[in-house]
C-alpha cells in the first residue's frame, strides 16, 4: 500500500444528506476537482453496495422530500445562478420550476406538496462604496451587512414565488408543521449577536410572527413529529455560551426539557476535515426523538421519548454525520479516524453497505492509538496518537474550544503520518463529550488549565509512546491557534509551530470578530472597558516577544471570525523582533478555509504545513 500524498485530496469523496422515500436510500456525494477549483456535487441512489448517480448534474445537491415520499426537491448551480428542480420518484420526470441569482440556504416541502418554503440570502451590489449602519457589520462566510437580505418564499410547484416573510432578521431555520402547516421559524433580529436567536410560529398565510418568549436564546434544528409537536435545541447561556444546548419539545402553549437528566451534547461536535454538505441531525419516529450526540470523541445515534428517557441506539468507533429510517433499519452516514465516510446499515447490528472511498482506504493509514492522561489535578485527559516514522511528533489542537477530536476522519493527520511524523491529539478542558463542567472549566482562564493539559498529554506521550521530545511540533486553528500563539510565548519546547486562522490579541478582537463582543465578554470575562488588563494578559500578543519557535502563519483574507489582522499583529512583532516566521494568506477564503475552501487551497494549506514541519523536525 502507497502513502497517502497530498494529490490524494482530490480522491477523497464527501458523503451527506441522506434521505429515504418509497424504501430508496438517497444520498449527495461532493467530490473535489483540480481543474475547475471547485466540488461536484450529485444525489445518488443506494443500490444494494453501489452509489448510482441519480440527477443529471455536476451541482445537484440539498435534496429535500415531501411529506408522502413522492417528490424530491434539489438545487443545481449554472454559473451564478441556483435553479430549483422537482423530480418525481416514482415516474423519474422532472423539471426546473424557479432559477434566482440568490443563495437558498434551505428548503422544505408545504403540505400537500403543492409548494415548496425556500429561505433565500439575496446580496445586494454595493458598488464602489458600502455604507455601514448597523451592527453586526459582517458574519463569517455571509459577508457585510445589511448588503445582504433575507426572505422566506413560498415556490409554488408551477413557479409561482411569493414572499412569506423577511423584515430586519436573519432567517436561521424553520419546519413546517404536518397538521396546521404553520412554520416554525428561527431568526436573528437586527443588533442581536450571533448566540441568540428568536423561535416564533409563522402563519404563512398572513405573514403574522408569534414569538415564543420564553425560549430567547441559543436555538437550532426545529422538527415537527406526526402529531404537530415541535422540538428544538435550545440554550439558555445563563453559565456560558458553551454550555451544551437540550432537546426542547413544545406542546400546548407548554415547553419540555426532554434532555433534562442527562449531561450530553445533542449535536456532532466532533472535528474533521473530510465531510460536506447539508444533514440534519434531528428525526420524530413513533414517539422518540432520534438525534446525534457525541460522547467522548465518538458521535453516534441516541434517542428520548416524550417522558425524557434517553437511551442509545447506534455507537461506537466512529462518528455518525446523518441518518434516516428504512422500515425497521437506521441507515447512516458515518467515518472514523482509519476511514472516510460510508453508508451503514443498523438493524441490531452495523453492516457496511458502501465502498465509495475505497481509493483512500487502500493507502498505508496508521490506526492511532487511544490513550487517556490523569491530569495534575486527577482529571483524565482523552488523547489519540498515529505512529510514524521517525520524522519527528506533531501535536494538533482543535478549535471551539468547545468542539473535540475523535474517532473522525483528518485528511491532514493521515497526510502528516504518511510523511513520517507521528501525530497526536487530544481533548483537553475546554473540549466537548466529557460535559459542561469539564467544557466550561476554562471560561475566563484561556491558557491555564487547557494549557497544562495539552503540556501534560505531550509529556505522556514522551514517557509512554516513544516520543522524542527533540523533535516535537504543534500546530491548531482558531481557539486551536490561540493555544498555539500562547504555547510558544509560554515555552521553547518546541521546534516548530504552525497558527492557523487564530487569535493573537484579544483586545482587537473584541471590536473586529463577527461574534467578538459575545464571545470575550463571555470567554475572557466583561469588555476591554472594565477589564483591560485581563484581556491583555489573556492576549498571545503580550508573551510573543519570548517567542523563539519558527512559527508559520496560515490565514484568509475574507476571516471574519478570526480577522486576518489577528495574523498582521502577530507576524509584525515576530518581523520586529527578528524571529523566524512566516505568513501565508489565502485570497477570497474565510475561517472555514481548511473544511470547505476551494480545493486548490486546500491543497497548497497542506503542502504548506507538510514543507514547514519537514524543514524543522526531520
Amino acid at each position: 500500500m502507497s502513502p497517502l500524498k497530498t494529490e490524494d485530496f482530490y480522491h477523497l469523496r464527501f458523503l451527506g444528506n441522506i434521505n429515504v422515500a418509497k424504501q430508496r436510500v438517497f444520498f449527495e456525494i461532493f467530490k473535489p476537482l483540480e481543474k475547475d477549483n471547485k466540488y461536484e456535487s450529485g444525489i445518488y441512489e443506494l443500490k444494494g453496495s453501489r452509489a448510482s448517480r441519480y440527477t443529471r448534474g455536476s451541482e445537484d445537491r440539498d435534496g429535500v422530500i415531501d411529506r408522502d415520499g413522492n417528490m424530491l426537491a434539489y438545487l443545481v448551480k449554472n454559473d451564478k445562478k441556483t435553479g430549483v428542480f422537482i423530480k418525481n420518484i416514482e415516474t423519474g420526470r422532472e423539471r426546473k420550476i424557479w432559477e434566482t441569482d440568490m443563495k437558498v440556504k434551505k428548503m422544505e416541502w408545504e403540505n400537500g406538496s403543492a409548494g415548496i418554503y425556500l429561505n433565500v440570502q439575496e446580496k445586494k451590489d454595493e458598488g464602489d462604496f458600502r455604507i455601514i449602519e448597523k451592527y453586526p457589520i459582517y458574519y463569517n462566510g455571509e459577508g457585510f451587512f445589511p448588503s445582504t437580505d433575507f426572505q422566506l418564499l413560498r415556490l409554488g410547484t408551477n413557479g409561482k414565488i411569493v414572499k412569506i416573510a423577511g423584515g430586519n432578521y436573519e432567517i436561521e431555520d424553520f419546519a413546517v408543521n404536518p397538521l396546521t402547516g404553520g412554520i416554525a421559524i428561527i431568526i436573528r433580529p437586527e443588533g442581536w449577536d450571533i448566540y441568540d436567536s428568536r423561535l416564533g410560529i409563522l402563519n404563512p398565510k398572513s405573514g403574522k410572527i408569534d414569538y415564543l418568549e420564553e425560549v430567547d436564546g441559543g436555538l437550532s434544528s426545529p422538527i415537527y413529529d406526526q402529531e404537530g409537536r415541535l422540538y428544538f435545541l435550545f440554550s439558555k447561556h445563563k453559565n456560558s455560551i458553551f454550555e451544551s444546548p437540550k432537546l426542547l419539545c413544545y406542546e400546548d402553549g407548554k415547553f419540555k426539557n426532554l434532555l433534562e437528566n442527562y449531561d450530553i451534547s445533542p449535536e456532532n461536535t466532533v472535528n474533521s476535515d473530510s465531510r460536506m454538505g447539508n444533514s440534519r441531525a434531528i428525526k420524530a419516529r413513533e414517539g422518540f426523538v432520534y438525534f446525534i450526540g457525541t460522547v467522548e470523541g465518538r458521535s453516534g445515534i441516541f434517542r428520548v421519548n416524550r417522558e425524557g428517557t434517553m437511551e442509545r441506539v447506534v455507537s461506537g468507533a466512529f462518528s455518525v454525520d446523518s441518518f434516516d429510517f428504512k422500515g425497521d433499519s437506521i441507515f447512516f452516514i458515518a467515518q472514523s479516524s482509519i476511514l472516510p465516510q460510508e453508508i451503514y446499515q443498523y438493524n441490531g447490528k452495523i453492516k457496511r453497505m458502501t465502498r465509495i472511498n475505497s481509493s483512500i482506504e487502500r493507502k498505508s493509514l496508521s490506526k492511532p492509538t487511544n490513550f487517556k492522561v490523569e491530569a495534575t489535578d486527577g482529571k483524565e485527559v482523552e488523547g489519540w496518537m498515529m505512529k510514524g516514522k521517525n520524522k519527528g511528533t506533531i501535536l494538533e489542537i482543535h478549535g471551539g474550544p468547545r468542539t473535540s477530536y475523535g474517532e473522525a476522519f483528518s485528511f491532514e493527520f493521515h497526510l502528516l503520518n504518511s510523511a513520517g511524523f507521528n501525530v497526536i491529539y487530544s481533548n483537553p478542558r475546554g473540549s466537548d463529550g466529557y460535559g459542561d463542567d469539564f467544557a466550561l472549566e476554562i471560561k475566563e482562564k484561556y491558557g491555564e488549565r487547557d494549557y497544562n493539559d495539552i503540556m501534560e498529554v505531550v509529556n505522556y506521550a514522551v514517557r509512554n509512546l516513544g516520543v522524542n521530545e527533540a523533535k516535537v511540533g504543534l500546530i491548531g486553528g482558531s481557539y486551536g491557534g490561540f493555544m498555539v500563539n500562547w504555547i510558544i510565548g509560554h515555552t521553547d519546547y518546541f521546534k516548530a509551530a504552525i497558527t492557523d486562522r487564530s487569535i493573537s490579541d484579544q483586545i482587537s478582537f473584541y471590536f473586529s470578530s463577527d461574534i467578538g463582543p459575545r464571545f470575550n465578554s463571555d470567554q475572557i470575562g466583561g469588555t476591554p472597558y472594565d477589564n483591560l488588563d485581563h484581556y491583555w494578559d489573556k492576549s498571545p500578543l503580550k508573551y510573543i516577544k519570548n517567542v523563539k519557535t519558527p512559527l508559520l502563519i496560515i490565514h484568509s483574507d475574507e476571516d471574519y471570525r478570526c480577522p486576518i489582522w489577528q495574523a498582521y499583529e502577530l507576524f509584525t512583532q515576530l518581523k520586529k523582533q527578528g524571529s523566524e516566521v512566516k505568513m501565508i494568506s489565502f485570497k477570497g477564503e474565510n475561517h472555514d478555509l481548511s473544511r470547505g475552501g476551494k480545493p486548490r487551497n486546500r491543497v497548497k494549506r497542506l503542502e504548506e504545513i507538510l514543507n514547514w514541519f519537514g524543514k524543522r523536525l526531520a
